[in-house]
């Protein structure tokens, strides 16, 4: 279980079950405890009225006065009994008829309460006094049917029941809404969070609970700390192609001069290099041009960053007037780092450019993975070089400018996210296809 939330409600909700029914526990035994004292009181009090009926008839006997009972004790099984006990000589109520019952005998002075089962199997209270009367010991036992009591004490049990129901029951709603307001916040830091990775903004709002606050502030402190790291990285490489531009350019002008001449070889050697230098200091600008100044974290929007990269190359490579059709799902954003979007993109459609005669055919199809297909018309690679290509530095034709990493880093990219460059000739047009195939956690998900 991950929801914090589903745990809280959980255990607050267990603890109100347990909470309630400890109450109703309790309640239903001091309810019962308060009527049966009651009833004890009531009965202390016919024991007092029925001692005063009692005399001496001898000495060695008792009679009682029956004008002074109250009637109930005269009907029988009424559920109301007294029993006189002096030394062997018992008188029972009326009531009884020739039931009996099993009363202890009570010292003077003493009171003992016991429960038993009266006549017609009905539960009894029964009080039992010690008395003194006429210097002669007399326990006096009186018993009550408790079985009206019980029906009162049922009764209100069932009233308390429903209304601790209904009580949980609005506890619990309550406990619901006071829990979606407390994480409410954490709901909308979780907003955030998800427009952060679709790279809608670069920070979190930090008016959150204080028990998150460390966090957030910790994770904007690293968002801003990787965000300046990565473009401090891209301005350094540019400066230092930038920087390297004016010595490059007195490097190439060396051959030309009167001491070089007197040695063609060096000559050739140092027109050879430094051509290299200028074509990696032209690919190193070229990225941080197709790059753009985006956010780093942000999700690949095909309708916005695909055409610009098509602009860009045919800006490029104006003087071959290509024609690129671009093809892709009406809409959605792909689950992929921008960046490694656009440097996939750009260095397969620039392969492409550098080759085409005249059209660019680009395909973009997302549904369990990423499919960019970039075919061109031109003149294509047999299927014995398609394996020499993928060799970092590799080119096949030294006339055509580049260095020969576009494709090795193309395909560094795809093994990033899982998947597989696969090179051939394409069925269209005729000449050199691409195809990169990437995998990621929501592939289909944008909006």
């Amino acid at each position: 279980m991950k929801s914090l939330q589903l745990r809280l409600a959980l255990a607050l909700f267990i603890s109100l079950i347990c909470a309630v029914s400890l109450l109703w526990w309790q309640t239903k035994l001091s309810i019962r405890q308060l009527a049966e004292d009651n009833v004890a009181e009531h009965l202390e009090h016919d024991a007092e009225a029925i001692l005063a009926a009692v005399y001496a008839d001898s000495p060695s006997t008792i009679a009682l006065t029956d004008t002074d009972i109250e009637p109930v004790y005269t009907k029988l099984h009424s559920g109301q009994y007294y029993w006189i006990a002096n030394g062997k000589q018992i008188i029972k109520s009326p009531s009884l008829g020739e039931d009996h019952l099993a009363v202890p005998m009570v010292a003077s002075g003493s009171r003992q309460r016991v429960y038993l089962t009266g006549p017609q199997q009905q539960p009894l209270l029964i009080m039992a006094f010690g008395y003194r009367k006429d210097g002669r010991p007399v326990t006096v036992a009186i018993a009550e049917d408790l079985s009206p009591t019980f029906i009162l004490i049922d009764e209100f049990q069932q009233r308390f029941s429903m209304i601790a129901a209904v009580l949980l029951l609005v506890l619990v709603l309550v406990q619901i809404a006071i829990l979606r307001k407390s994480f409410h916040s954490l709901s909308r830091l979780q907003t955030q969070i998800g427009a952060l990775e679709r790279g809608e903004r670069s920070q979190i709002d930090t008016d959150v609970p204080l028990e998150v606050s460390a966090l957030v502030g910790e994770f904007n402190r690293l968002l801003t700390v990787l965000d300046q790291r990565l473009q401090r990285s891209r301005n350094a490489l540019a400066d230092l192609a930038h920087a390297l531009k004016t010595p490059l350019t007195v490097l190439q002008q060396l051959p030309r001069e009167d001491a070089f001449r007197q040695y063609p070889e060096l000559g050739e050697m140092l027109t050879s290099q430094t051509a290299n230098m200028q074509r990696l200091m032209d690919r190193v600008l070229k990225r941080a041009r197709l790059a753009g100044s985006g956010p780093t974290a942000a999700k690949f929007d095909m309708h916005r960053e695909i055409p610009a990269l098509i602009q860009v190359l045919k800006n490029m490579y104006r003087k071959k007037n290509l024609t690129i059709r671009f093809t892709a799902p009406t809409s959605g954003l792909l689950s992929i780092d921008r960046e490694d979007m656009l440097e996939l993109a750009g260095n397969l459609l620039d392969n492409a450019c550098k080759w085409a005669k005249s059209t660019i055919n680009i395909t973009l199809e997302y549904n369990q993975s990423i499919h960019l297909i970039i075919e061109d018309d031109g003149p294509g690679v047999e299927d014995a070089a398609i394996e020499t290509l993928m060799q970092r530095g590799t080119r096949l034709d030294e006339s055509v400018s580049g260095h020969g990493l576009g494709l090795s880093i193309a395909k560094l990219i795809v093994e990033q996210y899982g998947g597989q460059l696969v090179l051939s000739r394409s069925k269209d047009l005729g000449g050199f296809c691409a195809e990169a195939v990437l995998y990621t956690a929501d592939v289909g998900q944008g909006k």
